[in-house]
């Protein structure tokens, strides 16, 4: 496509044409700004996008972009040429019609649709030559308390998603298409506004600079803004900020009013509370597919490790590494002791990103099927960058089999699919969590044990108002009556029958488990207002009994405005899509489409659509233009870029290229779920202990027996690469608990080992009690001089000090006062501030030959390649 003589073209992208020739475009999307506004724990974001025609002939913009996927998108408006133009929201296939009846009439058109819930595609229908256009695209969304803090992600790319073989639906075919490069396709820039109602300690991000806060009161509220440092910045991963304050931990009811007089109150509290650990089997299952490569696979594998040293004495555990192919590091989850940690520690040190495209449903299904351990509730830990398109398929299967299966994800990487780890979270009543470069990651996987370790808590009701019953059930028995003129039946009652959903309801329809330290918020839409001195009142029934909160509603409690009846719609439509869609399809599609409207959500069945009314007159052809998403920050290499994009032009033809890895569907059984992986036929290879689950392909054998064979030569020396002292120390815990007296330890203590054996000696000279008092100095140096560090060292005192009652019979009392004296004399004074590596790790002051320095690591290198001074 020629250019315009003497025109300022901009970006340009290499587009492919007619017989293969390829030619090079102007990128029409000019830029992108980002107004971010935080009240409490909702965030309001608008994304303003603006695009030009620079083109000879008229064009049609198309751009997939993220959101939050519980995000609720309620408004989308468009400025042509400083004109606006009126948009509205519609059934899907009418504003799709409507739009491309504008475009057919040479109308300029805009539409807003949904592919996927953190998908959303955007499309500008015949742009004129020269023409430029302003779309804004709003949403909200429900913030979460991570660590004591609120923590805001704004997605900003769409990573590339593997699209498995029996995967036909039309979602798989729009995320098919859509384009990436290397280079964002604008930078972007943002404006953050936060207002608390308690002062605001701190805003920071481990994933992009910001500015300093701008500080100042505004009536009740404390408010700071920031930007991004240096203004702009690339689109290539997700943008993550938290925010300090004592806010997250109040808390709240608030009522809101609209201008209908319909009345929406909605519960936010974080749960503190402790209850006894149980006996768990806990299952590792770690997305090892190309996509995770580079920094996302030394993250789980760093998790991993942490995992593996947390876990209780009496636990069972297996792990279970899944690409195109799954393998088992043992046929059925083994004892943990000090045999199965080094057997696991050495299967973790030797995975990577080598097993192709990333086919989770069968893996998630083979677990599921396993008998359940007697005595032993099941934990499932999902480790994955998520990036695939039949995340619906496998949100149901966990759901299906939440009963038996506690299931938790840890969404890796820059880019993480959002609906799949939180989605299969909330199905599987577990908790999700994402980390990325810059974080810790530590902390994140500590809590997601605790909460594993602890039973769930999941009869949870709310009783909204002093006289109202408690809800939370789920489901309510209503009499369905015949309304078809049939022989039989009209007028009668048709049956009863368990009704999943009401509209006039509360959401989630059933609760949540509740976690300590994670948020609850719910939403009830009220028959009447409330009125000041009620109260709203939640119970949760638990093993020991049952825990009540009532939480008092005061004149601050309402407000006017629609955002919370939003927030409760978009919820509403969540709880429909991911518990009742299956089963009762025409109404959860009635439902969805009446909420959508009703509400000004866009939806699966709701999008919004405007046209201008006046024709343009360009006589030529429209040609559209696929603006391309950024690849994720950290993707490895051009190579499994180049695989993606073979694989997009086989979805037709049922073959994927994913990841150096070519299936073809040709004689395949389309009998599993919609977009879950074909069933295959499948046998077992055992190989020094591990079993491997391979289809009846020659050559996927064959790459799955070559990875058998690396993990069996894979070093033992490498078994961590972890970077924090404290971290450190952990991985030096015997299974038991116990801490032998090693070198190892005492470097880290940064004392000489002889030194800590004779302050032993000096207390029993018993041989055996060497180990004793290694574990008690241990544990006197983490709970005295890393007291900061608590959240990552927590869950292996609890461990260590279970060994040390019951092997010295309770009389290790004596000795902890001691082992404290020990350290504040002989070991050196440990210093750590807030610097972090680029890994997220903590920097220790440690003593070099040239002086103090800053280090992320003293001893070992860094997961994320950190093994210099920090600044």
């Amino acid at each position: 496509m020629p250019f315009h003589k003497n025109e300022v073209c901009g970006m340009v992208s290499l587009c492919e044409g007619l017989n293969g020739l390829s030619f090079y475009s102007p990128v029409p999307l000019v830029s992108v700004h980002v107004d971010v506004k935080v009240v409490n724990f909702t965030a309001q974001v608008e994304v303003t996008q603006e695009f030009v025609n620079r083109e000879r002939n008229p064009i049609e913009c198309v751009y997939f972009f993220p959101v939050e996927e519980e995000a609720a998108v309620v408004d989308f408006t468009a400025e042509l040429e400083g004109r606006k133009i009126q948009t509205q929201i519609k059934e899907k296939e009418a504003a799709r019609e409507e739009y491309n009846q504008a475009v057919r009439n040479r109308q300029t058109a805009f539409l807003l649709e949904e592919t996927k819930p953190d998908i959303f595609e955007i499309k500008v229908g015949h742009l004129s030559p020269g023409a430029g256009c302003k779309i804004k695209m709003t949403y909200l969304s429900e913030l979460p308390v991570e660590e004591g803090k609120t923590k805001l992600t704004i997605p900003t790319t769409v990573a590339p998603r593997y699209i498995p073989m029996s995967d036909g639906s039309p979602e798989a075919i729009k995320i098919a298409s859509i384009e990436h490069d290397f280079n964002s396709p604008v930078q972007m820039e943002m404006n953050l506004e936060v207002l608390m109602q308690t002062e605001i300690k701190s805003i920071k991000s481990p994933s992009h600079s910001l500015t300093e806060p701008a500080r100042k009161k505004v009536k009740e509220y404390f408010e700071a803004d920031v930007k991004f440092a240096g203004q702009t910045t690339n689109m290539d991963r997700d943008m993550i900020i938290y925010i300090d304050t004592d806010e997250p931990n109040k808390p709240k009811v608030i009522i809101e009013k609209n201008n209908e007089g319909s009345s929406v109150a909605m519960l936010s509290f974080v749960p503190e509370l402790k209850l006894k650990d149980h006996q768990v089997e806990a299952v590792f299952l770690v997305d090892c597919s190309g996509s995770m490569s580079g920094q996302s696979m030394n993250l789980a594998k760093e998790a991993l490790q942490v995992f593996l040293h947390s876990l209780p004495f009496n636990s069972f555990f297996n792990i279970i590494i899944f690409g195109s192919t799954f393998q088992s590091l043992f046929p059925q989850s083994r004892k943990y002791d000090d045999d199965s940690l080094k057997d696991a520690k050495d299967f973790a040190a030797g995975i990577s990103a080598n097993l192709g495209g990333t086919e989770i449903y069968q893996p998630l299904q083979h677990i599921f099927q396993k008998p359940l351990m007697a005595g032993l509730a099941r934990q499932v830990f999902v480790l994955t960058d998520g990036q695939v398109s039949n995340s619906s398929a496998c949100i149901e299967l966990v759901r299906k089999n939440s009963s038996n299966n506690r299931v938790f994800t840890l969404g890796i990487g820059s880019s993480a699919d959002r609906h799949l780890v939180k989605g299969m979270a909330r199905a599987g009543m577990g908790t999700a969590a994402f980390t990325t470069q810059g974080e810790p990651i530590t902390a994140k996987v500590i809590n997601q044990l605790k909460n594993a370790l602890q039973p769930c808590i999941s009869d949870v009701s709310v009783k909204w108002g002093k006289t109202s019953p408690f809800e939370g059930g789920g489901e309510v028995a209503v009499e369905i009556v015949e309304t078809k003129k049939t022989l039989f039946g009209y007028g009668k009652p048709e049956s009863k029958t368990e009704r999943k959903f009401a509209i006039h309801s509360h959401v989630p329809s059933k609760f949540p488990a509740i976690y300590d330290g994670s948020r609850l918020i719910a939403y009830k839409l009220l028959d009447k207002t409330m009125d000041v001195n009620d109260e709203i009142t939640v119970r949760a029934k638990t093993t020991e009994g049952d825990l009540e909160v009532s939480l008092p509603i005061c004149k601050d409690s309402f407000i006017q405005g629609n955002c919370l009846h939003q927030l409760f719609a978009r919820k509403m439509i969540q709880d429909v899509e991911e518990k009742h869609e299956q089963e009762n399809f025409e109404e959860s599609n009635k439902l969805i489409t009446e909420m959508g409207l009703k509400y000004n959500l866009a939806s699966k069945y709701t999008s919004f659509v405007g046209v201008d009314e006046k024709h343009g007159n360009s006589g030529t052809f429209m040609v559209t233009r696929h603006v391309k998403n950024q690849l994720p920050q950290n993707t490895s290499s051009g190579q499994d870029f180049v695989s993606m994009k073979c694989r997009k032009k086989r979805v037709a033809r049922h073959i994927v290229l994913q990841d150096n890895l070519v299936q073809s569907c040709a004689g395949a059984s389309f009998l599993s779920p919609p977009g879950a992986a074909p069933p295959v036929r499948s046998y077992e290879a055992s190989y020094g202990g591990m079993q491997m689950q391979c289809s009846n392909s020659s050559d996927l054998f064959t790459i799955g027996a070559s990875k058998l064979l690396q993990h069996k030569t894979a070093s033992t020396k490498s078994g961590h690469s972890s970077s924090s002292d404290v971290l450190r120390l952990t991985l030096c815990q015997a299974a038991n608990g116990s801490f032998p007296a090693q070198a190892d330890i005492a470097n880290i203590l940064g004392v000489q080992l002889e030194k800590v054996k004779d302050a032993g000696k000096a207390i029993n000279s018993d041989e055996n009690f060497t180990t004793t008092w290694m574990t008690v100095v241990v544990v006197a140096f983490l709970t005295e001089k890393c007291k900061e560090e608590k959240d990552v060292w927590e869950l292996v005192v609890e461990k260590a000090e279970r060994w040390l009652n019951s092997s010295s019979g309770g009389s290790v009392a004596g000795h902890v006062e001691k082992a404290k004296q020990f350290i504040s004399q002989s070991l050196p004074i440990r210093k750590v501030t807030s610097k972090t590596c680029p890994q997220g790790h903590k920097l220790s002051l440690v003593t070099a030959t040239d002086g103090a320095a800053w280090h992320c690591d003293s001893n070992n290198r860094c997961v994320g390649g950190c093994n210099s001074d920090g600044e």
